[in-house]
């Protein structure tokens, strides 16, 4: 059975991009609170890095233009081209790398590489297989960075969705209609969302397609206890890239793994 990553990245890939654009200015941001965290409480100044699941290369871009020599891996193929092009449009093609690449097998893609100064995993993109997947994709990261040098990951924080009596949502924007419904599987720990989307026309709406993703979210404590299981040393729980003290009323959590 086709798992639901390869229909949502790669079937569906062009239309799940769109979801994309509108995030670059966010991660322009993302990455200017993540540096100032990272020198102010750390006093670390990454050069090499490395996102993975790196989308369409939001992040990858963001930090390369800021000096870093970034590089990003993705098991979309066509996702990895689209952030080859992003890059060489911005200028930024000799600061930039772009791997195909699935972060199962990312073990056997960092033996032997020069170890990096930032690892990110970022915007959800753990949780998507099973807890032996996510538990070995950190200890993977970990192999991969530089004696002292962090892994951050960010993810949505579970008690705060779990609190959250919002299961349904319909948004506009930009002539898009989104009609989403959330539901939650108490024995499994997972999130499944369906997105119905459907585009303005001069008599309404036309239906476009369904989008379904399912994703199992860690509590906070569960991420750091994952952490530390991966062979870190040091775990801190944020509420933002920003390093605002985490709280059960805030939706993300961004871990910094040492």
């Amino acid at each position: 059975m086709t798992h639901w990553t390869d229909r949502l990245f790669r079937e569906q890939g062009d239309l799940f991009a769109e979801t994309f654009a509108e995030r670059f200015d966010a991660a322009e941001a993302e990455v200017d609170d993540l540096l100032a965290l990272l020198a102010d409480e750390y006093d670390h100044r990454p050069d090499r890095t490395l996102d993975v699941a790196c989308g369409v290369g939001r992040h990858v871009l963001a930090l390369a233009g800021r000096g870093c020599r970034a590089a990003g891996l993705d098991f979309s193929a066509e996702y990895v081209e689209r952030a080859r092009q992003r890059a060489a449009d911005r200028g930024l093609a000799d600061h930039t790398a772009f791997y195909h690449q699935d972060m199962r097998g990312l073990a056997e893609w960092g033996a032997g590489r020069e170890p990096f100064d930032l690892v990110t995993i970022l915007w959800n993109s753990l949780g998507y297989y099973d807890r032996a997947t996510d538990e070995a994709v950190l200890a993977a990261a970990r192999d991969l960075l530089a004696d002292d040098a962090p892994l951050v990951v960010e993810m949505g924080n579970k008690d705060f969705y779990l609190a959250d009596d919002q299961p349904a949502a319909v948004s506009e924007e930009g002539g898009r209609l989104t009609v989403d419904r959330r539901t939650y599987d108490v024995e499994t720990g997972r999130f499944h969302t369906t997105a119905h989307w459907f585009d303005a026309t001069d008599d309404g709406y036309e239906y476009l397609d369904t989008l379904e993703w399912e994703q199992r979210m860690y509590a906070p404590v569960v991420l750091r206890e994952l952490c530390l299981d991966a062979g870190f040393a040091s775990v801190d729980l944020y509420a933002g890239f920003d390093g605002r003290d985490l709280q059960r009323d805030l939706p993300t959590v961004v871990v910094v793994a040492r």
